[in-house]
């Protein structure tokens, strides 16, 4: 069984997001996976940390990320990594890729979700005046 663990009984490796922090305090470290399929569900088979990811805000409402780029382009490049969406995502917002669609449709679902909430409150306030 030990053998599943070694890189080389398995086919790409996979760059993506391992679960780290305690309840209400979530804190992701972006790893290198030997495979796809281990991802979630074996964290101690981590080939490589090549950065975190902080996604609480802090005291300046900033969500930090830090990425060991040479890392991360020799693993992408060289070892032909599949990436996963999560990732992808933070790769688009800090410029290394073209921003990821999802990015884009969870920024419309969110001003669409801010301005129905706004119009609420105005509806209210007009159905108040014709009282």
């Amino acid at each position: 069984m030990r053998k599943l663990v070694i890189p080389k009984y398995f086919g790409r490796p996979s760059i993506g997001l391992a679960l780290f922090g305690c309840t209400n305090r979530p804190f992701y470290q972006i790893c290198v996976f030997p495979d796809r399929a281990l991802g979630r569900r074996y964290e101690s088979s981590i080939l490589e940390q090549i950065g975190t990811f902080d996604p609480l805000p802090n005291t300046r409402n900033e969500k930090l990320v830090a990425l060991n780029y040479g890392r991360l382009k020799y693993w992408i490049g060289e070892r032909d990594a599949h990436i996963s969406v999560p990732v992808l995502e933070l790769l688009g917002l800090s410029g290394l890729f073209p921003i990821h669609p999802k990015t884009f449709i969870r920024a419309r679902n969110n001003r669409e979700l801010l301005e129905s909430q706004s119009a609420l409150p105005a509806s209210e306030k007009a159905s108040e005046d014709v009282k």
